[in-house]
């Protein structure tokens, strides 16, 4: 079963690229899917308030953004959890017999999680376009602006990529173009 990631950076474009994957039919798994999900779970979200002292996100994302040592302690929480529901998610797809299965994995190479694909996919558009999208989308802009900063350079993860796509074509021609490789891999 091939495996690949896709990664950018904030407001890039990964969950439009990953929804396009799901429409196509193919089994795709979101880490900022399951994150969500997991600030649901109790055993979470006590973990966070002890933490925190909060669960109000926006004031958690201030406290990581200014502490590096915050932001690690929330990844100790999550990225294991991460983990686990990732792995389960792996092997019902190789249980299916599924040939070709994508994650998106925002922190890809923060983590350091790209051992685990054998192809890295990278989805990238201009700053602009970037900061235009986190300024509509977003419901701390500002926040987002510095998170995404903390992040490794859009520009260095594209050169770690197996593949880089660009979210600023249109639609249907970014949907060509995955065709024509998903072809490569039957």
């Amino acid at each position: 079963m091939k495996k690949i990631a896709i990664t950018g950076g904030v407001a890039t474009g990964k969950t439009t690229l990953l929804n396009l994957l799901k429409g196509l039919d193919y089994p795709v798994f979101s880490c900022d899917e399951v994150v969500k999900k997991l600030y649901e779970q109790p055993e979470i979200r006590e973990k966070i308030f002890q933490l925190f002292g909060t669960l109000d996100k926006k004031k958690i994302l201030e406290r990581i953004i200014a502490d590096e040592k915050a932001k690690k302690s929330l990844e100790e929480v999550l990225h294991p959890a991460v983990r686990v529901e990732l792995k389960s998610f792996l092997e019902a797809c190789n249980q299916k017999g599924e040939r070709v299965v994508f994650v998106e994995v925002p922190l890809l190479f923060e983590c350091v999680w790209e051992k685990m694909f054998d192809e890295v996919w990278v989805v990238v558009c201009s700053s602009k376009t970037q900061q235009e999208r986190i300024k509509t989308r977003s419901t701390c802009p500002d926040l987002s602006l510095k998170l995404a900063s903390l992040q490794l350079p859009l520009e260095e993860k594209a050169k770690r990529a197996h593949r880089v796509f660009s979210s600023e074509k249109p639609l249907e021609v970014l949907k060509e173009e995955i065709m024509t490789i998903l072809k490569e891999f039957r």
